[in-house]
């Protein structure tokens, strides 16, 4: 059962859907966020949800965890500080929580894309319960130590790549108060490893705009605007 969820500091008003705009964070979930969001009708208010945490249902269940049940709580059940078990990033709001495993998850991680292509079918995104190799942009397996965290692992340039969840997260977060993506800002997010070229798309400039437009795309929806600006930065 979905239950649409309000402002708390004025329960009376009514949540107005807004298209996709300038990236903010979700006071539900407290996770960045770029698409589309509800924001109190309250002028003076900034409380602002995912469409993910403004529409969360009481019970959900996700096929990495066949036959586990995970209910919503607006906060962490129990005492200690809890991680998503998606992204590995720590839970501040928010939560899908399943009690007989003690598995937890964003709302935004529970509604990731499980796969994402492109137009023309030249690269494809998997999303990965487990991570095959090293994460692209941190290098490691591990997003911290003993927690791997999903990742999107790319195929079809002829060389698969693997990004954490929470990598592309983070490097978006670091940027959260440009009002614009710097062409330095985008050059440290390292999409793609240094040296490397896929035969396939001919130029690694092609390929860093592919893959990350997809990556963008799977873990924060198709926010078009957001996407033309860091594409033409790229450019």
């Amino acid at each position: 059962m979905s239950t649409k969820r309000g402002c708390p500091s004025h329960p009376y008003a009514i949540m107005q859907l807004k298209p996709p705009g300038e990236p903010y964070i979700c006071s539900g979930c407290r996770e960045v966020g770029f698409e589309s969001s509800y924001h109190c009708e309250n002028s003076n208010c900034s409380y602002i949800l995912h469409e993910e945490c403004a529409n969360a249902v009481s019970l959900a269940f996700h096929p990495f965890f066949p036959n586990k049940c995970f209910e919503f709580h607006e906060k962490a059940p129990g005492d200690r500080q809890r991680y998503c078990d998606g992204c590995g990033k720590d839970v501040s709001g928010f939560v899908y929580h399943c009690s007989s495993k003690g598995y937890d998850l964003h709302p935004c991680c529970l509604k990731l894309k499980p796969r994402i292509s492109d137009e023309e079918g030249l690269v494809t995104l998997e999303l990965s319960q487990k991570v095959p190799f090293r994460c692209v942009k941190c290098k490691h397996r591990n997003v911290v130590k003993g927690v791997k965290g999903w990742s999107y692992v790319s195929s079809g340039s002829g060389e698969n790549y693997c990004y954490h969840v929470s990598c592309v997260k983070e490097l978006i977060l670091e940027n959260y108060n440009y009002r614009y993506f710097s062409q330095v800002a985008l050059r440290n997010m390292e999409i793609v490893p240094r040296g490397r070229r896929p035969r396939r798309l001919g130029t690694i400039k092609k390929y860093t705009v592919l893959v990350f437009k997809l990556v963008f795309s799977a873990i924060f929806g198709n926010p078009i605007s957001a996407i033309v600006a860091l594409v033409e930065a790229l450019a």
